[in-house]
């Protein structure tokens, strides 16, 4: 496994190395203050220790991780049953509920459109715009079973003008925040093309992403080809000094690296720093693919 360590006096020549030796693709995995040199700890210097591992290695980090989340999730199934075997039960009893109700409501509908009514009601999806949905399909297929393609076709003529996005007036310090994997950097480039092309607003960007070295050098090229001026910043500190000299802007777009909801420590390091950067707009950017409750409790947080 390739994963290596440097000492370095900052952020930038950890970089700089890291690219060097593990390429632009690159994961940093940890960074942590070190003292080092001196006599009995006087005079000893403070240094920055930076771990991190190869594009290749990821695949071998993932599977030793999602071997520690199995043996996390066995241990609290394991205390869940010490706590009672009984709410297990429960639950149980109210899943079958639901899908009992699930199946009499929807008996009556072709088999292709109650298939996909199940799956809005599986994924949690609020029921009056269930309902909504079975209404048009039934009134649109009546008993007929439809092909699956002209089903998927109608059901996204219907579906789309819920969710078409309409870029209001924006200005000032915009951050874009949410979990890993969602689209925050590729909103923020949507946003930004409409904002510069359609809008006329002069613009720039600053990435706090810098723990995924290539994605923050993607983000530059689309930048450059843009046209829009963009910075990195790789601590919080620098950041808000980025920001001190962009002042000539109509708005500023931040990104940041992703972060769960339920990491006490992420979360601290993302409230301190919203306190730095003092964004006038934050977007929290989540995937429609999470269940209902899932987006409900990281609104919450």
């Amino acid at each position: 496994m390739k994963i290596k360590k440097y000492v370095v006096t900052n952020i930038r020549e950890a970089m700089d190395m890291i690219k060097r030796d593990l390429g632009d693709k690159a994961i940093i995995l940890s960074t942590r203050k070190v003292r080092k040199g001196g006599f009995l700890g006087i005079g000893a210097k403070t240094f920055l220790e930076v771990t991190a591992i190869a594009e290749e290695n990821k695949k071998i980090v993932r599977e030793e991780n999602r071997d520690v989340y199995k043996l996390q999730e066995l241990l609290v199934k394991n205390r869940r049953e010490r706590e009672g075997k009984e709410f297990e039960e429960l639950k149980r009893m109210i899943e079958d509920l639901k899908n009992m109700l699930i199946v009499e409501k929807n008996k009556n509908l072709p088999a292709g459109i109650s298939k996909v009514i199940r799956g809005f009601e599986k994924q949690e999806v609020d029921s009056e715009i269930v309902s909504k949905i079975a209404e048009y399909l039934r009134i649109t297929y009546g008993d007929v079973d439809p092909d699956s393609e002209d089903l998927l076709r109608k059901l996204s003529d219907y579906l789309v003008p819920f969710v078409k996005a309409n870029v209001p007036e924006l200005s000032g310090r915009i951050l874009f925040v949410g979990p890993t994997g969602v689209g925050k950097t590729t909103t923020l480039a949507k946003i930004a093309a409409i904002l510069k092309i359609e809008m006329k607003k002069n613009i720039a960007i600053l990435t706090l992403d810098t723990y995924r070295i290539a994605a923050a050098e993607q983000l530059k090229t689309y930048a450059t080809i843009m046209d829009i001026p963009m910075r990195i910043a790789y601590t919080p500190k620098e950041a808000s000094i980025e920001l001190s000299a962009m002042v000539d802007y109509d708005a500023i777009l931040m990104d940041t690296a992703g972060r769960s909801q339920k990491n006490d420590l992420q979360m601290g390091e993302l409230k301190a720093l919203v306190d730095l950067v003092r964004p006038d707009i934050i977007f929290l950017v989540l995937s429609m693919n999470y269940r209902y409750e899932d987006l409900k409790d990281m609104i919450r947080r």
